[in-house]
């Protein structure tokens, strides 16, 4: 996570790059973005509301919201806090949305609170998990369904990023190897960079495969002085078996305020992804300064004009193809008053109609429709839609923001 608590420095290859553009973004701000091509899928904004910094539920403060997910058999959503076990032990929050209407506020009914648990059992001690990013996986062979969500670790302190399995009572099922260049610690110059590992994670509508995506682009991917922003690493998991089997290779746009004097430019990186069909990934990027606050941009990536990045140990410019990408949204463009942190986002209930709640019973998150009920689906042929979150990282200026789009292809 990357947000007016944790600035990145500036770096020598940022800011020879924004010199270079200096004349051309100087004279007219932040450099303009090309809207999206004819044909590219519309998102309208349905429905928004904000909480403010500091409430609580369950002996918890809520905050630092970076995952999202939404089980369609039970109504219910899931949030993940990036919470390191500072203001309470790490947890996702099982929550209700109202259905998606224009002027009715986007306000969340909190249902209970998952505490995480290691290989021990009990609650991760303080600092040695930062989760970060969250999807739903549901078994084929059993229907159940899991939480998987990421860990960035803590570099500084040795403790690499990681990918876990986790039961809906917060038992911990099992960690998922991550390819050894995604782990690795200590070497100077290789390896991921602290608090820019393991951002966003999306599974596949089959439930088969997870995409992990890291942040920001390894060490030794990083490139000298004019290299171009990234390249991210973002990683399909096959479930089943348990590792990774393909690697594609993302590039967020470089410098997406221009020169954002007088802190200097910021990169972007990215902060979520989600699966929009086989060949598809919708990618968020964003991007802050103190000077402009933050960018959020949805790109759509292709997955089939990318190289397989899994073996290569240094993405060097010309030697692999990254992923072609198009923009879908800006959100300082989408009607929301304001844009603030966003890192979390994940597919809603199709319009018309929605999704049927269960029971108010605070438990019932931990249990499935029997066998052979219908969904809790809206009704067929309504549109699909997106809900996008913010994390405030427990800062009393931020808020914890919803947003809910109509996609239009």
């Amino acid at each position: 996570m990357t947000g007016p608590d944790r600035t990145p420095p500036l770096s020598r290859r940022a800011a020879l790059r924004a010199l270079a553009g200096a004349a051309a973004l100087l004279g007219g701000g932040a450099r303009a973005l090309q809207p999206p091509a004819a044909g590219t899928p519309a998102l309208k904004l349905i429905a928004h509301g904000s909480l403010a910094s500091g409430q609580s539920f369950q002996n918890t403060t809520i905050g630092g919201l970076s995952g999202l997910a939404g089980d369609a058999r039970t109504g219910l959503w899931y949030a993940l806090s990036d919470d390191r076990s500072r203001h309470a032990p790490a947890r996702c929050y099982v929550l209700r949305l109202p259905p998606f209407a224009a002027g009715q506020p986007l306000l969340p009914q909190w249902v209970d609170v998952i505490t995480l648990l290691g290989p021990d059992g009990q609650p991760f001690p303080r600092h040695r998990v930062d989760p970060e990013a969250l999807a739903l996986r549901q078994d084929e062979a059993t229907g159940a369904t899991t939480l998987l969500w990421t860990s960035e670790g803590d570099l500084r302190a040795r403790i690499p990023p990681a990918l876990y399995e986790s039961a809906l009572d917060g038992r911990l099922l099992r960690e998922l190897p991550l390819p050894p260049l995604l782990r690795q610690t200590g070497a100077r110059g290789r390896g991921p960079r602290n608090n820019e590992t393991l951002e966003a994670l999306a599974t596949t509508p089959d439930g088969r495969h997870a995409w992990a995506g890291m942040e920001s682009a390894l060490a030794q991917d990083a490139g000298g002085p004019g290299a171009p922003a990234g390249p991210c690493r973002i990683t399909r998991f096959d479930l089943a078996r348990g590792r990774a089997d393909r690697q594609v290779a993302y590039l967020p746009e470089p410098l997406p305020f221009g020169m954002a004097l007088p802190h200097g430019p910021a990169e972007s990186g990215v902060a979520e992804v989600l699966v929009a069909d086989e060949h598809r990934l919708w990618v968020l990027e964003r991007a802050w300064t103190p000077a402009t606050g933050v960018s959020a941009r949805l790109y759509e990536a292709d997955l089939r004009g990318a190289s397989d990045t899994l073996g290569i140990d240094t993405l060097r410019p010309g030697r692999y193809r990254p992923t072609p990408k198009r923009l879908l949204l800006d959100l300082r463009a989408s009607g929301l008053p304001h844009v603030d942190n966003f890192e979390a986002m994940a597919w809603g209930p199709p319009l018309p109609g929605g999704w049927t709640s269960p029971p108010s019973s605070a438990a019932s998150h931990a249990a499935l429709p029997p066998e052979g009920a219908p969904t809790a689906l809206g009704r067929p042929g309504g549109g699909r839609t997106l809900v996008m979150m913010t994390d405030d990282n427990f800062n009393p200026l931020q808020v914890t923001q919803f947003a809910a789009f109509e996609v239009v292809e």
